[in-house]
């Protein structure tokens, strides 16, 4: 339904494939600043009121440099997103990424937008979602309900401005059509970066990939946004981090301002990667350093999807 079969493979992979593609999207092509801007995805934190928990509401504020390149890109706005937001997103380019969002179309004409009923994305997101939770109840939300944060978490996508500096001016991360009804479903848009990963551009080559399948099985916010993160491993290979540096990229440079959040991340940390290592083809092994103290060797395995969608 989604997306192209490739022609040559094994019988094993092509029905593996003619599962995945009969379901749901599975792949979703990101660009490495989206992906690396730490401070862009939040596990927020939560205030007590009197109706139960809420969450706090701060600016957004983040950037992420090219070193080689030496341009930077930044991004603000009103509020900070959520790992929510980032399921939301992923959803979107997951099925941006299945309908040739960046590529060139039928009349050669560059396809830059994607529409589809919020139930695409619901499934897309995974049913399962945070985002699917009313987090002020803490209680699994109706299918009408789902819709409903599903479109307030867009909005919030929608909200934030992305600068880059070899580019003047400034533009949405992501954009809803002016002439496209909400009641009726989402048609969106999506700035220069994503749109350089999904396909078009000078830059279009340069993108990383995140399987959705992985993403819909993890169940904690810590897991979604180190296997987000993460995905700047190439595949088929490893990269070996410390431990300040993976915690880093769930909660930013800042360290905790106690004793007690410190035990809370690390506990956190800790279950992240155990349920990232349940995923087939992850593996962290804590390994020894030549300056006497030891670090985690992440290894990814190559992509199941290898020629299923056109190299751009």
């Amino acid at each position: 339904m989604w997306l192209p079969l490739p022609i040559s493979r094994s019988s094993a992979h092509l029905l593996e494939m003619l599962k995945l593609s009969s379901q749901l999207p599975y792949l979703a092509r990101f660009d490495r600043a989206t992906v690396l801007a730490t401070a862009l995805f939040f596990i927020k934190r939560k205030a007590k009121t009197a109706d139960g928990l809420s969450e706090t509401s701060t600016p957004l504020s983040a950037a992420f440099k090219y070193e080689k390149l030496g341009r930077t890109v930044r991004y603000h706005g009103p509020v900070q997103l959520g790992v929510n937001d980032l399921r939301s997103l992923q959803g979107l380019l997951a099925i941006a990424t299945a309908a040739a969002v960046g590529r060139q179309g039928t009349g050669g004409a560059i396809v830059n937008t994607v529409e589809g009923a919020w139930e695409e994305l619901v499934r897309a997101c995974g049913v399962q979602s945070k985002t699917a939770t009313d987090i002020a109840t803490r209680k699994k939300a109706t299918g009408g309900k789902r819709t409903k944060l599903l479109q307030l978490s867009v909005q919030r996508l929608c909200s934030v401005r992305v600068q880059s500096s070899d580019r003047p001016g400034e533009e949405s991360l992501v954009s809803f059509s002016k002439d496209y009804d909400v009641k009726d479903g989402f048609k969106v848009s999506f700035c220069s970066e994503l749109l350089n990963a999904l396909g078009a551009g000078a830059r279009g080559t340069h993108y990383l990939k995140i399987d959705m399948e992985e993403a819909r099985q993890l169940k904690s916010e810590a897991a979604r946004l180190l296997h987000f993160r993460l995905a700047n491993v190439n595949e088929g290979s490893y990269r070996e981090f410390t431990s300040v540096e993976l915690e880093s990229m769930i909660w930013g440079a800042e360290p905790p301002r106690t004793e007690a959040i410190r035990k809370h991340r690390r506990r956190l940390f800790n279950q992240a990667i155990k349920e990232i290592r349940t995923l087939p083809g992850w593996s962290f092994d804590s390994v020894p350093t030549y300056r006497g103290s030891w670090e985690w060797r992440v290894k990814r395995r190559k992509s199941r999807f290898e020629g299923a969608v056109g190299k751009v």
